[in-house]
């Protein structure tokens, strides 16, 4: 009984929200609402007892009739506002009520994404209409086909050579890297490159830091002569290896203490020297003054941050290294871990770094032992990041290179001092 009443009580609420919603749009602009915050309550209710009565057809029934009310009103309306907007709205809310009988938590959420949408008409308009172009349309497009369509096509077994590609693991890369593009120009629209830029590059370095340094590389090399943006381009690259980092120490936190202790603190001195340096090149951006011209090609880029053929170029170097990898691992007598560790960094440092400290936890390797294996790996990754920083342009690419070789060296060095004092 109690589940009864609150399937009605959301039902009801449901209606008063679209209904809510569709009186206030329309006496916002000047016209008689068809429906209001009664005709939506009553319509919700009508579906939640369509779908509660035990008479078979009475739902259809209800939603028939609701049609064709909504049907005559529009006739009434049209002239004065062509749109379909409240009929379907009407129709949704009957068919919500109705969910509401037997799933309300699902009904009223999406009563409140659909509430929302109707609430933003004015930013929806203005988004389509003025703020988007149509190269981001295009690029919304590409990114919703590759991810929606193409993604779950592809068989998830690993084929070719030594079985080394998984293809839809490697399109999934290629998303990631058409994602990272698109949020740094939505970061870069709010925020503008300065700022946009480098928040785009920490948080995507959780994703893939790679992947994150490829797609600066691209932005790069299509603003040509622009050192404003190039810098919090740099910055952006640096700031995702900061997430790199803090990827590895929070992975070996949760897999094997005693790695981390070992490895805690050249890992936390290479972190230090990585924000400082993005820091540095973040302070420059910040700093430097914009001129017309950098802000015109900067906006000109920006406009198309996210290209596939960056993309698909990245993907077919990371197939490249996961056959070498493959062909390591199946090489007679070079299945030692120190080898194999660092030639999986060259795709991934952290899963070379879980699969390391995984086997100190399971007691098969020492922590001492696991540190070199570990530091390959991620020595590895950072000369993926070095190729990929390529693609830039050469002072893109030293100034990346550089505050990677630093991070790289001082955590090498940490870990050798610490080595011999043991």
């Amino acid at each position: 009984m109690n589940q009864t009443v609150v399937s009605f009580c959301v039902a009801l609420g449901i209606g008063l929200g679209f209904g809510l919603e569709r009186e206030r749009s329309q006496a916002a602009d000047g016209a008689e609402a068809a429906a209001g915050l009664r005709t939506f309550a009553i319509a919700s209710l009508c579906g939640a007892l369509g779908a509660f009565l035990p008479q078979a057809g009475l739902l259809p029934a209800v939603l028939l009739g609701a049609a064709g009310l909504a049907a005559v009103g529009y006739r009434h309306t049209a002239a004065a506002d062509p749109g379909l907007t409240t009929e379907f709205a009407m129709l949704c809310t009957v068919l919500l009520g109705a969910l509401a009988i037997t799933h309300p938590g699902l009904a009223a959420g999406l009563a409140a994404v659909l509430v929302s949408l109707l609430h933003g008409k004015a930013t929806l308009h203005r988004l389509v209409r003025s703020a988007l172009t149509r190269q981001e349309v295009n690029d919304a497009l590409t990114l919703a086909v590759a991810a929606l369509v193409i993604w779950p096509l592809l068989p998830d077994r690993y084929m070719g050579p030594l079985d080394a590609w998984n293809p839809r693991t490697l399109w999934l890369v290629a998303v990631l890297v058409m994602m990272m593009g698109a949020a740094g120009h939505i970061a870069t629209r709010v925020f503008g490159e300065k700022a946009g830029l480098p928040l785009t590059g920490l948080f995507g370095g959780f994703v893939s830091s790679v992947a994150t340094v490829a797609s600066m590389a691209a932005l790069v090399r299509k603003a040509p002569g622009t050192p404003g943006v190039r810098d919090a381009a740099v910055a952006a690259a640096l700031l995702s290896s900061v997430a790199t980092f803090v990827q590895m120490l929070l992975l070996l936190a949760a897999t094997s203490a005693a790695a981390l202790r070992m490895l805690a603190l050249p890992l936390a001195a290479g972190l230090a020297v990585m924000a400082a340096c993005a820091g540095f090149w973040l302070w420059r951006a910040v700093c430097r003054k914009t001129g017309r011209d950098d802000a015109r090609a900067g906006a000109q880029a920006a406009g198309q941050r996210m290209d596939w053929r960056v993309a698909v170029g990245f993907v077919a170097l990371m197939a490249l290294l996961m056959l070498v990898n493959a062909a390591v691992r199946a090489w007679p007598g070079t299945g030692v871990l120190l080898g194999v560790a660092a030639v999986g960094g060259f795709a991934d440092a952290h899963a070379a770094t879980v699969s390391v400290a995984a086997q100190v936890a399971a007691g098969r390797v020492s922590a001492a032992d696991a540190v070199w294996p570990v530091l390959a790996a991620f020595s590895a990754n950072t000369l993926t990041k070095i190729v990929a920083a390529a693609a830039g342009g050469g002072a893109f690419a030293w100034r990346v290179a550089a505050g990677l070789v630093l991070a790289a060296a001082s955590t090498w060095s940490v870990a050798l001092a610490l080595d011999a004092w043991r």
